[in-house]
């Protein structure tokens, strides 16, 4: 018996002294990793704007008098993850640019740790006006897409047209009072959420929480891989991370863009550009956005899973040209055009698996 017992006990021990050595392992790999200057390593083309109350990172290219086609990646994403898609749009006489939303890339921690999606919006559309861009079509995936979503609710009359791909909005849920959950109030703890984000931030990670998360796994390609990895060494980028956590959990609440009956008002060219197989937001997702938004455009990219913009790089680069041309289109941009019909057309840009 006492053999068994002392069995059990390790059983139990075990896991737990397995967890700890990960976390120890994390925070001593970012404190050693860590320690880059944002002013020093930011890529070259880029620069810093002064957005509500902190420096976003931006790559720009192209005309900068020409429309704007603005990138919003999504959890970890930077803009360094746009650079096929930016080259493309240049090429099709758009001006590129692409933003990091702290905590991710190499934009400057916000002083007050708060990356809710409203106060991202508010930082996105100060952004916009900082360059004064108007008219602009924004491109955002996943989570980047709440974000995105406050800004326009937001009445920001500086965008145009929405490119939404795979978002992560939770509108299939229940609505809320918008309150933590017992988790989230415990990440909201430094002492909690730093561990974790410093463990989920170890390259050695990256490429395993990259194939979670799409469905051809061979796309998490080292080089893509590499792009992720890049502003981990900044100075504080896991403590940020830790910071953001929170908002990754957060339910459906009473902000704009959890509000069904706001999509529903929305008079602006809207694409949904959808893995088939995702499995983080689900096709079933997109059906009902498609549904719910006047005139929205549901694009079914095939084999992809929540990542088709490297997963299926050619058929994702023709949606997106497709969905610049309706986003260009005269009747859209006709303001005073009374006989407007935008009837529901999904395409599927080709077969099945």
């Amino acid at each position: 018996m006492p053999t068994i017992k002392r069995l059990g006990i390790w059983g139990l021990l075990a896991p737990a002294a397995l967890l700890m050595l990960l976390v120890a392992a994390g925070l001593s790999t970012a404190i050693l990793r860590e320690r880059g200057a944002r002013e020093a390593l930011h890529p070259e083309e880029g620069f810093f704007v002064t957005a509500d109350d902190t420096r976003l990172f931006v790559q720009r290219r192209g005309d900068p008098h020409a429309p704007a086609v603005v990138f919003v990646a999504g959890t970890a994403g930077w803009s360094g993850l746009w650079e096929a898609s930016m080259t493309e749009v240049v090429k099709l006489g758009y001006q590129a640019v692409a933003v990091d939303l702290p905590p991710f890339g190499y934009s400057y921690p916000a002083p007050s740790g708060n990356y809710a999606k409203q106060e991202q919006g508010r930082r996105l559309n100060a952004l916009l006006q900082a360059m004064d861009l108007t008219g602009a079509t924004i491109v955002a995936h996943s989570i980047g897409a709440a974000p995105v979503m406050e800004a326009v609710f937001a009445a920001s009359g500086r965008i145009h047209a929405l490119v939404l791909i795979d978002p992560a909005l939770g509108l299939d849920g229940p609505q809320t009072d918008g309150s933590d959950s017992t988790l989230q109030s415990l990440l909201r703890h430094p002492w909690v959420a730093h561990p974790v984000a410093a463990v989920l931030t170890n390259p050695w990670l990256t490429a395993p929480l990259l194939r979670r998360v799409i469905s051809e796994k061979d796309r998490a390609t080292p080089a893509w891989v590499r792009i992720y990895q890049r502003p981990f060494v900044l100075r504080g980028a896991s403590a940020g991370v830790g910071q953001w956590l929170p908002e990754v959990l957060a339910a459906r609440g009473r902000q704009r863009s959890d509000d069904l009956a706001a999509y529903a008002r929305l008079q602006m060219p809207v694409t949904l550009i959808w893995g088939a197989t995702d499995t983080i937001t689900p096709i079933a997702q997109g059906i009902h956005l498609e549904h719910l938004i006047p005139g929205a455009r549901l694009v079914v990219i095939p084999r992809a899973g929540h990542g088709p913009q490297f997963e299926e790089p050619e058929l994702f680069a023709a949606a997106l040209r497709d969905a610049l041309e309706v986003a260009t289109s005269q009747e859209y941009r006709d303001p005073q055009a009374q006989s407007l019909t935008r009837p529901n057309s999904r395409k599927d840009t080709g077969p099945s698996p």
